[in-house]
């Protein structure tokens, strides 16, 4: 960054921590909104929506370990090859896992939850909407995978032929995005089915929240096919894009801590 963008070192300096504020902020609102999860459905354990709610919060747990994990893991790794070239390829490779298989056993429990909590209720989702929401997902997943496939030195991006990276990578994604937005869906009927305007409000928040943070999802993993592209950006274009997306992480962060902590209260009440 020093050579390429001919950034002195304060600057270099000032541009890291305010990174690290960004993503201090974004680590608390994440936990917090697990904690408050947790402590609600601490609160309901004995109801019959106690035990959905619980895997709920286990997977957002996960959800919010995803960027810590993956942040000081790349990190670690990446130190590592810095000093030992051999290492760059594993480096890679096992970063690109982490950051994959976090999220994704997030995403599963929040799915087992949500998709008990609709069956609470008996509110499936439609026949329309499970068709709207694969065919979106087949659709997104070729252009995806044509992205991969296409992208400049894939090689040294990914380490790994084609074929494994779509059965180890990109599968597993559109996976975990076909979980994520049915559960954000099912809870979103779950909420229509309850009484209590302010507890429809917590749990539409809480489903907004997972839907929303899939969809970052989706944006991540889109841009890193064209980073060979985005480091044609002056370094204000690319300070945008990396600050534009740590915010919009942090919204969907924001509304799923909104909506556990206006459960907590209810039930505190």
């Amino acid at each position: 960054m020093l050579a390429q963008y001919h950034v002195g070192v304060l600057r270099f300096r000032i541009i890291q921590l305010t990174i690290v504020i960004i993503l201090g902020f974004i680590w608390f609102i994440a936990f917090r909104g697990y904690a408050q999860l947790a402590a609600y459905a601490e609160m309901i354990r004995k109801e019959k929506d106690g035990q959905q709610v619980g895997r709920l919060s286990q997977g957002v747990f996960l959800i919010a370990m995803w960027l810590p994990i993956s942040s000081v893991t790349s990190s670690v790794l990446n130190y590592i090859a810095l000093h030992h070239h051999s290492f760059t390829a594993a480096a890679s490779i096992i970063s690109n896992y982490v950051s994959l298989f976090v999220p994704l056993l997030g995403f599963i429990f929040v799915s087992l939850g949500a998709h008990g909590l609709s069956g609470i209720v008996r509110k499936q989702p439609t026949y329309r909407a499970l068709n709207i929401l694969v065919l979106s997902l087949i659709y997104g997943g070729l252009l995806y995978y044509h992205l991969v496939a296409t992208i400049p030195h894939r090689d040294l991006v990914y380490h790994m032929s084609i074929v494994w990276i779509f059965a180890t990578l990109v599968a597993p994604y559109l996976y975990m995005w076909y979980l994520g937005l049915k559960a954000s869906y099912e809870i979103y009927g779950y909420q229509r089915k309850i009484r209590g305007e302010v507890y429809k409000q917590a749990w539409r928040r809480l489903g907004f929240g997972l839907g929303w943070i899939i969809g970052t999802s989706v944006i991540f993993q889109y841009l890193t096919t064209v980073t060979w592209h985005l480091l044609d950006l002056s370094i204000y274009g690319l300070l945008a894009v990396v600050y534009g997306l740590l915010l919009i992480l942090a919204l969907g962060f924001l509304f799923i801590s909104q909506g556990t902590q206006k459960l907590q209260r209810i039930e505190e009440v």
